[in-house]
């Protein structure tokens, strides 16, 4: 990633400082003894190595069987299902795969901090859309102002990182719409 986001520098500084970081939540106690042991059987199974890069196929063939059971939709393991470190790394792909100097990306502001880095890395123009007070609504107006025919990313979180708000099915349906009429 280019540069350094906000939990390298609260890191850094409570470091410095002697101070609790509350930036990144590191633990002061241990982690629950079945994740000890799940590592620990792992090892002995001699599974130290990297996985493939898509994931190792019996959490793949996991993550479908669950997407299937409770949201009724059907995924190929081996074709619609990647696995990645966490949701930083997947996605700095996404926008470094759909964003672009001529692909906007669109972001809802307030936003976590990796989602600027990452559309920088991909030489992308951002643009903002800033939810609205007190209860981080969607401003449907400024969002259709701000989408344009360059705009390829509009990236959007449910529940919504940082704040948590979980946006209703009008919200949803407006933002949709306002896509659609952009295009």
């Amino acid at each position: 990633m280019s540069g350094v986001t906000i939990f390298t520098e609260m890191t850094q500084l409570a470091n410095e400082h002697g101070a609790i970081n509350l930036a990144q939540g590191f633990p002061d106690f241990a982690g629950p003894d079945f994740v000890r042991q799940a590592a620990i059987d792992a090892l002995l199974a001699q599974h130290d190595q990297y996985a493939p890069m898509a994931g190792l196929p019996a959490l793949r063939r996991a993550v479908a069987a669950h997407e299937q059971r409770f949201r009724g939709l059907a995924y190929d393991p081996d074709r619609e299902v990647l696995v990645g470190c966490g949701a930083v790394e997947l996605l700095t792909g996404s926008l470094l795969a759909f964003a672009g100097p001529d692909a906007e990306v669109l972001l809802i502001e307030p936003f976590y901090d990796s989602y600027l880095a990452a559309a920088r890395l991909a030489n992308a123009p951002v643009r903002t859309v800033r939810l609205l007070p007190p209860n981080f609504r969607v401003d449907v107006t400024a969002l259709r102002a701000a989408l344009t025919s360059r705009t390829r990313v509009l990236l959007l979180n449910q529940p919504h990182n940082p704040t948590e708000r979980v946006f209703d099915r009008g919200e949803l349906e407006a933002i949709a719409q306002s896509r659609r009429s952009a295009i």
